[in-house]
C-alpha cells in the first residue's frame, strides 16, 4: 500500500511561508486537531513573529477544515514580533478538553537570550517595566510598586498600553513605553468543542518555573493523561528549561509539569539530570555540561501507571534516552541510552496504540546520528524496551513530526516535510505496513 500524503499546513492555506513544530490529537467525538507554529518573517525560532494555528478533520485526515488562529501575536519584522513557540497538546477524556501550552517570547527574545525570573507576582499577574522601574498589571490596571493604581496608564488585552490617553506602544514589542520581562513565559489555552474555540491564554510560569530559570518551554508534541495507578486523571506536559541567561550559553534539562486538577493549578517535576549520574556524581541541572543536557521529550504510561519519558539529548552517543517514573512524574530514574533509537539531536514523538488486544507503542523520529532525515516508525510490545518492527516511511530529509492513535490498526502521522520548513504533511500508517517490514 502507497501512503497517501497531504499538505496540511502551508501558505496556500495558511497565512505565512513557513510552518514548523506539528502536534496532533483525537478526541472521543472522534475529531482530530492539528496544530502548528505559523512563522512570519523566516522559519527561524524566535526571535520572529510565530502564532498558534490549528485544522480539524471529522474524518481521520482525509479532509481537513479551513485553519483556524488560536494565538495571535504582535508585530511588523522578525526583530519587533513576539511569538508564541512550540505547542504541545493534550486531550483530556474525562473533562471532553484540549489543552495546549506554548512557550511565549517578547520582540528580540529567544532562547539564547531570556532573561531570568517568572515575570509575575505570586499571584501570576504580569510584571511590566519602565527601564528599571516595576509596575504590575491586574484586570488591565497597572499599578506602581507599592501597589498604588497608576491611571496614568492603561493596557489592552492585546498589550497595547496607552499613557495618558495616548498609544505608547505595546509591552510585547520594542516599542513599548511598559514592556513585559524579556524571558520565555509558558502559557496554557485549552478547547472544549473539539478545537473550534479556545479560552484567553493564561500565563502559567509563576507555578512551574523558578527565579533562577531563563528559558522554558514545551517539549513539543503530545501530552498524556494517566488512565491507571495512584496518579489516574493526572495530566502530564513535557518540557525542558535553561539556566543561564548570558553570553548565548545553554544548559538545557528535561522535566514534565502536571495538574491534579484538571488544569487549574500546576507543578513541576524534577528533571532526570537531578536523578542521574555519573558512576558516583550525580549530574545535576543547575550547572549541566554540554553533553548532557536533555532537551525536547516525549512520553508514554506503562502498566500501574509508571511513565517512560524519551528524551533528546546531547551525548555523543546520539541515541534517544529513556528514564522511568514511578510517581507520576514528579521524579525519575533508571536513565540510559536505547540502543535501538538513534537520533540526531532532534525531536521525536512516541505514542501507544492496540494490536489485537496487545499495547504496542510506537515511535517515530529522524533515525540519523548525523542529518535531519530518516524518518523511521517503529513498534515495541513491551513499552519501548525492545522494538520489534520499523518501517522508513520518509527518506530523505525528516524533521519534527507527531503521532495520534486512530483506531483499527492506523496511526496518524504529522511531520515536517524538509528543513525548508515551508510545509507539514499528514498521512497515515498502518501497523500491519509497519510489521511487513522486520
Amino acid at each position: 500500500m502507497t501512503m497517501q500524503i497531504q499538505t496540511i499546513f502551508s501558505k496556500e492555506s495558511g497565512n505565512a511561508d513557513n510552518y514548523r513544530i506539528p502536534s496532533i490529537v483525537k478526541t472521543k467525538s472522534g475529531m482530530l486537531v492539528a496544530c502548528a507554529d505559523e512563522r512570519f518573517f523566516t522559519c527561524r525560532d524566535n526571535p520572529n513573529r510565530i502564532d498558534k494555528v490549528v485544522r480539524r478533520s471529522k474524518d481521520n485526515g482525509l479532509t481537513w477544515d479551513d485553519q483556524i488562529t488560536v494565538v495571535r501575536e504582535v508585530g511588523e519584522s522578525m526583530t519587533d514580533a513576539s511569538a508564541a513557540i512550540d505547542p504541545c497538546m493534550l486531550y483530556d477524556e474525562d473533562t471532553d478538553t484540549i489543552f495546549m501550552i506554548y512557550s511565549h517570547t517578547p520582540a528580540g527574545i529567544g532562547i539564547l537570550n531570556c532573561k531570568k525570573g517568572t515575570g509575575q507576582d505570586e499571584d501570576g499577574n504580569l510584571y511590566l517595566y519602565e527601564g528599571k522601574k516595576r509596575y504590575t498589571l491586574k484586570d488591565g490596571k497597572v499599578y506602581d510598586s507599592d501597589g498604588k493604581l497608576d491611571d496614568d496608564y492603561s493596557v489592552t488585552a492585546e498589550g497595547d498600553v496607552f499613557f495618558k490617553g495616548e498609544p505608547a506602544g505595546n509591552y510585547r514589542l520594542n516599542s513599548g513605553i511598559l514592556k513585559e520581562l524579556r524571558t520565555s513565559h509558558l502559557y496554557i489555552t485549552s478547547s472544549c468543542d473539539d478545537g473550534a474555540t479556545w479560552s484567553t491564554p493564561v500565563n502559567i510560569s509563576y507555578q512551574v518555573k523558578e527565579k533562577y530559570m531563563s528559558f522554558f518551554g514545551a517539549g513539543p508534541g503530545v501530552g498524556i493523561s494517566v488512565k491507571e495507578g495512584k496518579y489516574k486523571g493526572r495530566i502530564i506536559f513535557p518540557a525542558y528549561y535553561n539556566v543561564v541567561e548570558k553570553g548565548g550559553i545553554l544548559m538545557l534539562s528535561a522535566c514534565v509539569i502536571y495538574s491534579d486538577d484538571k488544569g487549574r493549578t500546576w507543578r513541576r517535576g524534577k528533571s532526570p539530570n537531578q536523578t542521574r549520574k555519573h558512576g558516583i556524581f550525580p549530574v545535576g541541572h543547575r550547572l549541566v555540561m554540554p553533553a548532557d543536557m536533555i532537551t525536547e521529550t516525549q512520553l508514554i504510561e506503562c502498566p500501574g501507571g509508571l511513565l517512560k519519558m524519551f528524551m533528546r539529548n546531547h551525548s555523543p552517543k546520539r541515541l534517544i534516552s529513556v528514564a522511568i517514573s514511578d510517581d507520576g512524574g514528579a521524579s525519575w530514574h533508571n536513565y540510559k541510552h536505547h540502543p535501538q533509537l538513534p537520533h540526531c539531536i532532534c525531536q521525536c514523538c512516541v505514542i501507544k496504540g492496540e494490536d489485537n488486544g496487545r499495547e504496542v507503542t510506537i515511535f517515530l523520529n529522524a533515525a540519523d546520528t548525523k542529518a535531519r532525515r530518516n524518518g523511521v516508525i517503529r513498534l515495541s510490545y513491551d513499552y519501548g524496551e525492545t522494538f520489534e518492527y520499523s518501517k522508513l516511511i520518509k527518506d530523505g530529509e525528516f524533521v519534527y513530526s507527531s503521532m495520534v492513535w486512530l483506531g483499527d490498526g492506523k496511526i496518524g502521522v504529522m511531520y515536517e516535510e524538509d528543513t525548508q520548513h515551508e510545509k507539514i504533511n499528514y498521512t497515515v500508517v498502518t501497523l500491519d505496513e509497519i510489521k511487513s517490514e522486520k
